[in-house]
């Protein structure tokens, strides 16, 4: 699989968009670059979110809070909006990349079990992504 880029995002930006993150570029490896963005973002990543990553053996450095308008749309194969179809209302409708739409719960300030699961279901769920991704290029025989 060539190098794919995949952007995640959420409304803070703290915790399920930079959680995707970290899965994906771990699932991923050399074969993925992965970021994550906010709509209005929280400025910083909660603890939470780290713990989580590193419970189910993701690294969570160099994660950091950023918004949609500090970085280039245009620059991903994949975008994903972790709040379901209204985080794509929040992109230009001109964007060639595939827009994937996730309903996924927001842990912040939930316990650190939330956390958990919801590390969990994006770890699913980027896996699907990434398996799709790669039998969509697999050579017909």
């Amino acid at each position: 699989m060539a190098t794919l880029s995949i952007l995640f995002i959420c409304i803070g930006n703290t915790c399920r968009s930079p959680m995707a993150e970290a899965i994906a570029r771990g699932l991923g490896e050399d074969r993925v670059r992965a970021s994550s963005a906010g709509i209005m973002p929280f400025g910083r990543i909660v603890p939470s979110t780290a713990e989580a990553l590193e419970a189910l053996g993701y690294d969570p450095r160099g994660l950091e809070s950023k918004g949609l308008d500090e970085i280039d749309l245009g620059d991903f194969d994949i975008i994903v909006s972790l709040l379901g179809p209204s985080g794509l209302s929040y992109l230009p409708s001109t964007l060639g990349a595939q827009l994937e739409s996730w309903s996924v719960r927001d842990p912040y300030g939930e316990d650190d079990d939330v956390y958990l699961v919801v590390a969990r279901e994006l770890e699913r769920r980027i896996r699907e992504l990434l398996t799709d991704q790669e039998t969509r290029e697999l050579p017909l025989v």
